[in-house]
């Protein structure tokens, strides 16, 4: 057959009719995905706010139970149900941050904060879970470290970082760092002792629904804690990075700018 009887019109309306029904096929799975991602946010939601009611029912029996002197092991089952309660909200939450910043990314609100007293309330409130993982949890934080971030962004950051090295690093010592050693940006480091992360794994942690843990290895979670990390702190202007060797735990480093430094880079 002679070549000059292909007609290059048919090859193009063919392209176009591909193309025309790949980019129908597109919106419709967006579609889905939109749908499936505001059903789970209402799930989330719906399921995580009746759990701050038990939370303050058990917290108020756990303090009644120690006021009037009641069995220890009674102590011991009200706080576990005390920490059982808490990680579900926890998770429901970071659900939640987690659909907000895919949806239409996270919006940083700076305010005005003091970072050193920010983390040592957070590490505060993860002592009890420390605890019953039998973490000795240990901070160097400065008296003071002023500047301009989010502070949900931020709490969220530590709180993560600080929730993965005390689920991993159990039994062991853990540990936060707070540093200024670049003007105008905060360094923060939580370190466990844990199995630690395959070189291979490294990088694959960050990514949504990934987590660094061996087939024969069981770990509570969604897998979503590291890429949302990394998702607030490159909002932030800033950058994370991990040092970790098998057996011998792992380092979580993150830079974050505050106003002045994301302003003028």
């Amino acid at each position: 057959m002679d070549e000059r009887d292909h007609s290059p019109e048919f090859s193009d309306v063919d392209d176009e009719s591909t193309v025309a029904a790949l980019r129908e096929e597109i919106e419709r799975l967006k579609g889905e995905v939109l749908v499936r991602d505001n059903l789970l946010a209402v799930a989330a939601h719906e399921l995580r706010n009746p759990m701050h009611a038990m939370l303050l029912q058990v917290t108020a029996a756990l303090a009644l139970a120690r006021k009037q002197g009641v069995p220890e092991e009674l102590i011991r089952r009200l706080d576990r149900v005390r920490h059982i309660v808490e990680t579900y909200i926890k998770r429901a939450t970071l659900l939640l941050d987690a659909l907000r910043i895919d949806a239409r990314g996270w919006q940083v609100e700076r305010t005005k904060a003091d970072l050193a007293s920010m983390v040592e309330e957070i590490c505060r409130s993860f002592e009890p879970e420390a605890q019953f993982a039998s973490c000795e949890l240990i901070t160097h934080l400065p008296p003071k470290l002023e500047g301009r971030w989010d502070r949900l962004a931020t709490e969220q950051i530590v709180a993560n970082l600080l929730s993965n090295a005390i689920k991993y690093g159990a039994g062991s010592r853990v540990e936060v760092r707070l540093s200024q050693r670049i003007p105008d940006v905060a360094t923060i480091e939580v370190s466990d002792r844990g199995p630690g992360i395959a070189p291979h794994d490294l990088e694959r942690i960050f990514e949504r629904f990934q987590r660094a843990v061996d087939p024969g290895q069981r770990r509570s979670g969604f897998g979503i804690g590291l890429w949302l990390v990394r998702s607030l702190v490159e909002a932030h202007g800033g950058s994370i990075e991990v040092d970790s060797k098998p057996g011998q735990g792992s380092t979580f480093t993150v830079h974050l700018p505050s106003e002045v430094a994301a302003s003028s880079s």
